[in-house]
């Protein structure tokens, strides 16, 4: 499967400043699309597996730390650089701790910002990995019968065969029943990567 290339998305109010960062991310292989609105941005954005999102920190109508929060709204994990040309303290620890991925000032450094996305896209990269297999495991685990889920959950806090038939009032032999479908349905061949799914 050939590899997805990397979209750099980026909004700033200044048209110089954007045609600055495409200049400056030129040898990034990346698809870069920029935008001159948060609005314009958020009416055509959609997620990709590998992605980051520049943003200017300061701009009319919507700022940066208004798009962090609509993308953070809308369950998006899109890694955010905002830049700012002010050296705006408060709103960059904010940014932080709402999850922004950096906090760059302007005039930025052409090294620095290269090495801020290419850092921005591998963490783009390992949460959609992450997302792919929780929802894998999510539609596995959804495959189960009730009386499948109370027994794996048993198995998986450690409980033995016989006592799990002991506590539901059923044979030994109906719980390893139950448990060889449970771990087919799952593709697990452990007991301990049974636990993990349900980590």
């Amino acid at each position: 499967m050939p590899s997805i290339r990397p979209v750099i998305h980026v909004i700033d109010d200044d048209d110089i400043v954007l045609w600055l960062f495409r200049e400056l991310l030129r040898g990034v292989d990346a698809e870069i699309r920029t935008f001159s609105s948060a609005q314009a941005f958020l009416d055509t954005y959609r997620p990709a597996p590998c992605e980051c999102l520049l943003c200017d920190l300061r701009m009319p109508e919507m700022d940066g730390l208004a798009v962090q929060q609509c993308l953070l709204d809308k369950g998006s994990f899109l890694p955010v650089i905002l830049v700012s040309g002010f050296a705006d303290v408060p709103c960059a620890v904010e940014a932080i701790k709402k999850g922004a991925f950096d906090f760059l000032e302007k005039p930025v450094d052409g090294e620095l910002l290269v090495a801020k996305v290419h850092s921005a896209l591998a963490r783009s990269r390992q949460l959609h990995t992450e997302h792919l297999e929780r929802v894998t495991r999510e539609a596995r685990l959804a495959l189960l019968t009730p009386k499948e889920r109370e027994i794996a959950e048993r198995v998986v806090a450690g409980k033995s065969s016989p006592r799990i038939a002991q506590e539901l009032d059923i044979s030994v032999r109906t719980v390893e029943n139950h448990r060889a479908r449970l771990m087919e349905k799952l593709h697990v061949e452990s007991v301990a990567e049974l636990v993990r799914m349900f980590v």
